[in-house]
């Protein structure tokens, strides 16, 4: 934590530094206890530090801006200062105000200060979280004092978002719009979040219980598909015979193909630029904000096979780039810093999906999903001999115990383990 000291004014609030994580403090050198609390965010707020009886605790006055100046800050700081030395709790009208404080109140501190006390949590999935909490929670709850929310009240609201009666077609952009749909995936996420939230708001004082706690739902229906070999194969034929068409782009032609090949995650594959492939090494090199367990993990490291290898190799040749001997970390000479760039404008590609859904329906795959090309690449590797414990650093899994839903795959790799066993069994009896 960033600590400075000097006398708390216009000048010296504006200049303050913005911590890249936690808080930063500036201490006024004229009133004693008296500070200012800059969090990542660029949210600045005056407090005031003060001892009642033999406890000290530090009260919050407001955040810069209007109405409070440091000129008004300083005054509200004073005459806490005088409550306290009365044996006054200076913060007695705060308390109260903070019973009225609004579930859409509570969200927008959460949103607001929340990263900066959770810095392993990755920023997307803070895009998720906001998207849940604005686009379900706010609407059924938001104008609702959240310290008045009952469990009753919170199980509704999730069940309401569950029947989809927060469906909404939302205009996020000129060209450009999100289609709110609800249901049981919905739900399940935005109960998680909302109880997590009102647990942040309880840690910090923000409210009283957390009714989302005792909400239950019925357990998520475990999905896992497995590819057999002979469909993995049609799979690469159907991708080969669309991008030949021109119905399935090269770009998601490929980025499918690697999928496959590595067990990625999709935002980690269509994600990945140029500075994070190794080829010498042939590996890809994720920080830890590109992965989903980056923050216990750190550097993810992909092991590329020899087809991964030849896929980035051609790629990086169409991008009329140098040489591909380059480490991860170098600036490569391509003109575009993703491995599969969008069609228009920067950032890289979107619409994977939509490809993929054309290569089922080619391939008679239907119900495939994209992420169960992951759970096929586990499957495979269990068939092939590898250990759980392999897989899941292939994987890129922070713990054994989500590598073990792989101890029991589908059909396919059972059945040829035990076909294994059993010529082995028969060979020894003759």
């Amino acid at each position: 934590m960033n600590v400075l000291r000097a006398k708390i004014t216009k000048r010296s609030v504006d200049g303050a530094p913005i911590p890249a994580q936690g808080e930063a403090r500036l201490w006024d050198t004229d009133l004693k206890g008296f500070l200012l609390r800059v969090y990542p965010s660029g949210r600045k707020v005056y407090a005031v530090k003060c001892r009642v009886g033999r406890v000290q605790h530090i009260y919050t006055i407001g955040e810069h801006g209007s109405p409070w100046s440091p000129d008004e800050a300083r005054k509200s700081a004073s005459e806490a200062l005088q409550k306290a030395r009365n044996g006054e709790d200076p913060s007695a009208e705060k308390k109260a105000a903070k019973a009225a404080l609004s579930v859409s109140d509570l969200i927008d501190h959460y949103l607001a200060d929340g990263p900066a006390t959770k810095p392993a949590k990755r920023g997307s999935t803070w895009v998720i979280d906001a998207s849940n909490l604005n686009r379900h929670l706010r609407p059924l709850l938001g104008a609702k004092i959240a310290n008045a929310v009952s469990k009753t009240e919170a199980a509704r609201a999730i069940r309401d978002i569950a029947d989809g009666k927060t469906e909404a077609d939302v205009r996020t952009r000129p060209r450009g719009r999100a289609r709110v749909t609800g249901g049981q995936g919905a739900s399940r996420r935005t109960r998680n979040v909302a109880a997590a939230m009102f647990a942040w708001g309880t840690e910090h004082g923000l409210c009283a219980s957390n009714p989302f706690v005792g909400v239950s739902l019925a357990s998520a229906p475990v999905r896992e598909r497995f590819l057999t070999k002979e469909e993995a194969g049609e799979l690469l034929d159907a991708i080969a015979k669309l991008e030949s068409m021109g119905a399935v782009s090269n770009t998601f032609a490929d980025a499918l193909r690697l999928l496959l090949l590595t067990g990625a995650r999709k935002t980690e594959v269509l994600g990945l630029r140029w500075s994070e492939v190794d080829m010498p090494r042939g590996i890809l090199a994720l920080p830890p904000d590109r992965t989903k367990a980056g923050g216990k993990t750190g550097v993810r490291r992909i092991q590329l096979s020899p087809p991964a290898l030849e896929i980035l190799k051609v790629r990086r040749e169409q991008a009329g780039s140098a040489p591909v001997q380059f480490h991860a970390g170098t600036e490569p000479a391509a003109q575009h810093e993703f491995v599969f760039p969008a069609a228009r404008g920067e950032g890289h590609a979107v619409g994977l999906r939509r490809a993929f859904q054309k290569v089922c329906a080619e391939a008679n795959l239907p119900g495939l999903r994209i992420h169960d090309l992951r759970h096929s690449f586990a499957s495979f590797a269990v068939a092939n001999g590898a250990s759980l414990f392999l897989v899941g650093k292939l994987l890129g899994h922070a713990s054994a115990r989500t590598t073990e839903r792989y101890a029991h795959l589908s059909g396919d790799p059972l059945r040829d383990a035990v076909t294994s066993i059993g010529r082995e069994i028969m060979g020894t009896e003759r």
